[in-house]
C-alpha cells in the first residue's frame, strides 16, 4: 500500500486502541471525576473518595462506608429535625449529618488535614492564595473565606464552601449545608 494508505491504517488502529484504553478506564471507576469549573456552584459542594464524588444533602451511608471503620461518634437530638444529628469523626475528615426523611443526610464534612481535598483540589494547608485561582474572587470574609451559592455573607442558609485560615494556609475545609 502506498504510504498514505499506511498511515490512515496506523491512525485508525491508534484510534481504536485509544478507544479501548478509555472504555477499560471507564469501567474500572477509578477515573476521577471531573473538577468543577467556572463560577462557584452547587457542583462543588462534595468530596471525591475512589472515583465516586459524594454531594451534601445526599444519604450519608455510601460516603460513610466508602470512609470505613476507624471512626470515633458522637450523636444529639436534632434541633431542627425529627431524630438525631450524628458526627463521624475519621482521620482527615469530619462528616456531620441530618435526619431527613429516614436517611442521614451529610450536612457538613470538614476537612481535617491534606489526606482530603476539595472537588477543585484545595487542601488543608495549600496556601490561600491558591484559593482566587480555583475558585474565583466571588467569595467574603466571615472569619473564614467563604464561597457561597448566592455570595450573600447575609443569607445564612446558603450551601457553602469556608477554608479556615491558619497563617497564610488553609487551616481547615468546611463544605456545608445549613439547616436553619
Amino acid at each position: 500500500g502506498s504510504p498514505k494508505m499506511k498511515l490512515k491504517k496506523n491512525l485508525s488502529l491508534s484510534i481504536a486502541v485509544l478507544l479501548m484504553l478509555c472504555i477499560v478506564a471507564a469501567c474500572s471507576g477509578q477515573t476521577a471525576p471531573k473538577a468543577p469549573t467556572g463560577a462557584f456552584s452547587e457542583q462543588d459542594l462534595g468530596i471525591a473518595l475512589d472515583g465516586e464524588v459524594y454531594y451534601l444533602r445526599e444519604d450519608s451511608a455510601p460516603l460513610l462506608a466508602a470512609l470505613g471503620n476507624e471512626f470515633e461518634y458522637s450523636e444529639m437530638v436534632s434541633c431542627v429535625y425529627d431524630g438525631k444529628d450524628k458526627t463521624y469523626t475519621y482521620s482527615g475528615i469530619i462528616v456531620n449529618t441530618v435526619p431527613v426523611d429516614g436517611k442521614d443526610v451529610i450536612e457538613m464534612i470538614t476537612l481535617t488535614d491534606a489526606t482530603y481535598e476539595t472537588l477543585r483540589g484545595a487542601k488543608v494547608g495549600d496556601a490561600l492564595s491558591t484559593l482566587s485561582e480555583l475558585y474565583g474572587t466571588d467569595c467574603f470574609d466571615d472569619g473564614y473565606i467563604t464561597y457561597s451559592i448566592t455570595n450573600d455573607p447575609s443569607d445564612i442558609q446558603a450551601e457553602r464552601i469556608q477554608f479556615e485560615p491558619s497563617g497564610d494556609t488553609i487551616g481547615k475545609i468546611y463544605i456545608y449545608s445549613p439547616s436553619y
